[in-house]
């Protein structure tokens, strides 16, 4: 009993150690377009995606599906991908649902890269999330396209509206993605494929990771209990 008491106890010890550090690096394999075809991520836990966009075809566009944990931690950046990294991006958020939660094409004047903020002090971005981004913890989708090629609804209308290509702007329309208005900047550097997302609020805080873990450990004792 003892002996079964101290193997626990060095379980769990073992994982309040490996919780602060529970993220991962991600490849991207067979990401589409659209909510439905997005690449399932759920449960993962990445801070770092790497992937590619096609090189033929310069509307080619990645979608994840991604656990939210902390919603005012929530921010994407992409990141200098080496010399053959895509120099002009747009980073976008959408819900559970497919409806338009932010987005960003020129993190500033001087970098085309972009930048989805989060509402805390670790806010990575050179703006505040001023309102928008995830409010609550969740599933959402996670879009990275060339600049400017911009999420389109079912009828063809824009779900964001950015004036400048340095805003970071919220939905002006509430209607569910179905589409990218393939409106990218053509290039003559079409082996420019690679790009890199740093990610912050999608792991759980060391806190809820370890009630979780303590609870899973109850309900095993309470069932070797009854089956005794």
């Amino acid at each position: 009993m003892h002996r079964k008491v101290a193997a626990i106890g060095a379980l769990f010890v073992g994982a309040f150690l490996m919780a602060p550090g529970f993220g991962a690096t991600i490849i991207a394999s067979g990401a589409g377009s659209t909510p439905g075809t997005a690449e399932d991520l759920t449960g993962l836990f990445p801070t770092e995606i790497i992937g590619q966009l096609s090189g033929a075809d310069q509307n080619d566009v990645n979608m994840f599906k991604i656990d939210v944990m902390q919603a005012f931690d929530f921010s994407a950046i992409t990141i200098p991908a080496g010399p053959f990294g895509i120099p002009d991006t747009v980073l976008s958020l959408f819900d559970s649902s497919g409806v338009g939660v932010y987005l960003n094409d020129d993190i500033s004047p001087s970098n085309t890269l972009s930048c989805l903020p989060s509402s805390d002090a670790g806010n990575p971005c050179p703006t505040s999330a001023m309102g928008l981004g995830p409010v609550n913890p969740g599933i959402y989708y996670l879009a990275i396209s060339r600049s400017a090629n911009y999420p389109v609804d079912s009828m063809n209308n824009e779900i964001f509206s950015p004036i400048n290509s340095t805003d970071v702007v919220g939905p002006s329309n509430t209607n569910p993605v179905a589409g990218w208005d393939q409106g990218a900047f053509t290039t003559p550097d079409f082996d420019l494929v690679n790009y890199d997302i740093l990610l912050t609020g999608t792991v759980p805080e060391p806190g809820t990771f370890l009630l979780t873990f303590a609870a899973g450990l109850g309900l095993l004792a309470l069932r070797r209990k009854r089956a005794r």
